[in-house]
């Protein structure tokens, strides 16, 4: 865990910041490279190109204002057309019968939901340990960290794939920590918010908010285009909470235990033997119950080390689904701002077990 991922800085107004990313992604937004990774994609999706065009152009118009002008920021930067910068960055979230509301989207196409994770306090202070489980494809764009710096909002550091700007991991200079894994929905968006597409809505959140109490209002006053579970932890309080969020409601769980495991289902929804042994592998009872066994029997006591193990364990890593993988993974210590990441592969290697585990350099403007 010597290397460090690379960082990619971006600072100033949403056009300038945009305009940054995309100088330094043109050879991604260039033609052959964008057709290449479209046409990679497709079939997974099972979306023609003229629908993913249609389908991220409505998508782009119900994102907040300054995110619409970073992404023209970013065409201006690439060389590229607007269209063609909102087309990339919608293609792996694109649906095979578009529609004006949506409800089913990729991860259930494909799988089900997925993801998995960890809240592991070590004394009084949590550490989080997450797999991001999805489409190995994307890694075609390998991956990075992006510090978001823009004026009058908190600093920001995601890390992900690279050209990414919306967020499903990251940190703020507050010490705030949120990361996302999708859960069902089933109630309906309520018409008095604004409603933000899931991952700039995460986005969203680490700007605009400095602790869990912050993040709590931010929810309770938003509303989202699909249920997530939101898995967070401030530093400085050394507190942690599972926000467990529908369209338009949510609950909180704060951490009292010493350590939480989180995959894609409701907080207290109970899991007993029977239906256990009855789950499929890689399932989110199955990793469910990988995750609550090994955190019984064996705690982690070596940080960050038996974490990273912990990701890497064959019933929770996702290895075998057609075309989804564990792209990558993560371990966060917000109090001190210690952050390790792994990447897999775009032909299949999973990031917890076959991926380098570099250091993410913290190191706010």
């Amino acid at each position: 865990m010597t290397q460090s991922l690379p960082i990619l800085r971006l600072q100033g107004s949403s056009e300038d910041a945009g305009y940054q990313h995309g100088m330094a992604l043109r050879s991604y937004l260039a033609t052959p490279f964008r057709n290449a990774y479209l046409d990679r994609l497709g079939p997974i999706t099972r979306t023609r190109r003229d629908d993913l065009e249609r389908q991220a152009e409505r998508w782009l118009r119900r994102l907040p204002d300054h995110i619409q002008r970073e992404i023209d920021g970013m065409a201006t930067g690439a060389g590229v057309t607007t269209s063609a910068v909102t087309t990339f960055l919608y293609a792996d979230i694109a649906r095979s019968t578009p529609t004006e509301e949506p409800t089913t989207t990729i991860h259930e196409q494909i799988v089900g939901p997925m993801c998995s994770a960890a809240c592991v306090r070590e004394r009084r202070s949590p550490w989080i340990a997450r797999n991001c489980d999805w489409i190995s494809a994307t890694l075609m764009r390998g991956v990075c960290g992006v510090m978001h710096a823009i004026p009058n909002r908190i600093p920001i550091l995601a890390v992900g794939i690279r050209g990414d700007i919306d967020v499903d991991t990251g940190l703020n200079a507050e010490g705030l920590w949120l990361h996302l894994h999708t859960m069902p929905a089933m109630d309906d968006p309520p018409r008095d918010r604004t409603m933000i597409s899931w991952l700039f809505w995460a986005r969203e959140a680490l700007e605009t908010c400095a602790n869990l109490d912050d993040l709590d209002r931010f929810i309770e006053t938003t509303t989202r285009d699909r249920g997530v579970l939101v898995i967070a932890a401030h530093g400085p309080t050394e507190t942690a909470a599972i926000f467990e969020c529908q369209r338009g409601t949510h609950r909180r769980f704060d951490q009292t235990d010493a350590a939480m495991a989180v995959t894609n289902h409701p907080i207290d929804k109970p899991i007993d033997d029977d239906r256990a042994q009855r789950a499929r592998a890689g399932s989110t009872v199955s990793r469910f119950c990988g995750l609550r066994s090994k955190l019984r029997q064996s705690p982690p006591s070596t940080f960050p080390d038996d974490l990273c193990k912990l990701l890497a364990a064959p019933d929770i890593e996702m290895r075998h689904a057609k075309y989804l993988r564990t792209i990558y993974s993560a371990v966060v210590q917000p109090r001190t701002q210690e952050l390790w990441f792994a990447a897999g592969d775009e032909h299949g290697r999973p990031a917890a077990s076959t991926g380098q585990w570099r250091r993410v350099p913290v190191d706010w403007p």
